[in-house]
C-alpha cells in the first residue's frame, strides 16, 4: 500500500445530509418526494448526471434540468454546514507518518472541494484531488481513481480506496484497486461489494494499519 484514495462528500465531510436537503426542497417544487437512500445510491456522479436520471426517473422535461440544479445549489448553499467526521486527522496523520500519498476523489466541483479543504486547513495533506472538472466520465468509470493513481505514480494495486457509496466502490474495484467502505451514509448490505466495511474512522485507521 503506497496511496490512500479518498472520496469527499461521505467520506472526509458530513455533507450528504445537505445535499440531500437540497435536493429535497428543488424537487418539492416539481411535487417529487425522494428518499434520502435513493439520493446516495446516486452519489458519485456529479451533479449534472444525478439530475439528468432524476428528470428521466420522474419524467421530468429534460430542459429542466439546469433549472434543478440551480435550485438544488441554492437550498444547499442556504444550509451547508462542513463538518469533517471525527478523527478523520488522525487517519490523515498516520498515513503521512508512514509515508504514504494521499488523494482526494470525487464526483463534486474542484471550486468547493478545494475552498472547503483549505478552510479546515486540510489541503496540504493531498497530493492529488481529482474532480468532476477533471474526468470525461465519473463513476462507477474506473477513470477517476485511474487518474488519481497516474497523478500520484502509482499502480492501482498499490492503491487503497475509500468509499461510502455503492458507484464509488464500483470504480475503484473497476480501476483494480482495494477499497474500503464507511457506513457513513448507507447500511452494510449496500456496501457488500467492498473489501471491507468499517463504521467509522477509529475503525478505519484499525484496518489501514494491518493493510499496511
Amino acid at each position: 500500500m503506497k496511496a490512500l484514495l479518498f472520496d469527499f462528500d461521505g467520506v472526509l465531510v458530513k455533507s450528504m445530509e445537505d445535499h440531500y436537503e437540497g435536493w429535497r426542497r428543488a424537487l418539492l417544487e416539481y411535487g417529487i418526494e425522494m428518499s434520502p437512500e435513493e439520493l446516495y445510491m446516486m452519489e458519485g456522479q456529479g451533479v449534472r448526471t444525478v439530475a439528468s436520471q432524476i428528470t428521466r426517473k420522474y419524467n421530468l422535461p429534460r430542459e429542466e434540468t439546469g433549472e434543478i440544479i440551480r435550485k438544488k445549489q441554492a437550498y444547499y448553499n442556504q444550509i451547508k454546514k462542513i463538518q469533517f467526521y471525527p478523527n478523520l486527522i488522525d487517519v490523515l496523520n498516520w498515513a503521512k507518518e508512514k509515508g504514504l500519498l494521499l488523494a482526494v476523489v470525487t464526483g463534486g466541483a474542484r471550486e468547493r472541494i478545494m475552498e472547503a479543504l483549505e478552510n479546515f486547513g486540510l489541503s496540504d495533506y493531498f497530493s492529488a484531488i481529482v474532480t468532476s472538472d477533471d474526468v470525461a466520465e465519473t463513476k462507477p468509470s474506473p477513470q477517476p481513481y485511474l487518474i488519481a493513481a497516474l497523478r500520484l505514480n502509482c499502480k492501482p494495486e498499490e492503491c487503497v480506496v475509500i468509499e461510502n457509496a455503492p458507484l464509488g466502490i464500483m470504480s475503484g474495484k473497476n480501476a483494480g484497486m482495494k477499497v474500503v467502505a464507511l457506513t457513513t451514509t448507507l447500511s452494510p448490505q449496500h456496501l457488500r461489494e467492498a473489501d471491507l466495511v468499517v463504521g467509522n474512522f477509529i475503525e478505519l485507521l484499525d484496518v489501514l494499519k494491518k493493510l499496511y
